[in-house]
């Protein structure tokens, strides 16, 4: 089957709030075959991912508390991209942000959408080696602790349901394997 026969046309759309990083909107569309739906959308600017390795098997993560769920988790350092940011840029600013470390050697590894049911957010992800270790320079509005990890341990902590952040599972398979 082709692209066509699930192509979904918009109608018209509604912006129901428009944020500082979210966008939410309710769009009127036309399914392929003639009829008329809706859609409930979250418009993004989309995210960088960091998969950090200051020696081979060793891999850095952050630790956060994430409102939204009320739950503390170690994650992969990461961010939300400015309108029309180059993502190698953001990976290396938010890598030195949350970690402190710079990368020599920032390599992209993949794409990945985390949400495409009702999201436009885009995830790039980028494996950072050949590391500087200098200075944090968090957000005022972040409280972010540090620490490097065995790969092998952090794969367990997924395994074990310690890490139950999609980014951070995403990253760590990317990898490994």
């Amino acid at each position: 089957m082709t692209t066509r026969e699930f192509k979904e046309e918009k109608i018209s759309s509604q912006t129901i709030h428009e944020g500082r990083i979210l966008t939410y909107t309710v769009d009127k569309i036309r399914l392929p075959g003639g009829k008329e739906s809706v859609r409930e959308v979250i418009l993004h600017n989309g995210g960088v991912t960091i998969v950090a390795l200051p020696e081979p098997n060793k891999i850095v993560m952050v630790k956060q508390f994430r409102y939204a769920i009320g739950k503390v988790f170690w994650e992969l350092p990461a961010g939300t991209l400015n309108k029309n940011e180059n993502p190698i840029l953001a990976a290396k600013r938010e890598l030195k942000e949350e970690t402190g470390y710079i990368a020599k050697t920032l390599e992209p590894m993949g794409i990945v959408y985390p949400l495409p049911g009702y999201s436009s957010e885009v995830l790039y992800f980028f494996k950072a080696t050949d590391l500087i270790d200098d200075e944090p320079e968090p957000d005022p509005d972040e409280n972010i602790a540090m620490k490097v990890f065995d790969l092998k341990h952090a794969w367990q902590m997924i395994k074990d349901g310690e890490i139950r952040d999609a980014k951070t599972i995403a990253g760590i398979s990317l990898v490994m394997f």
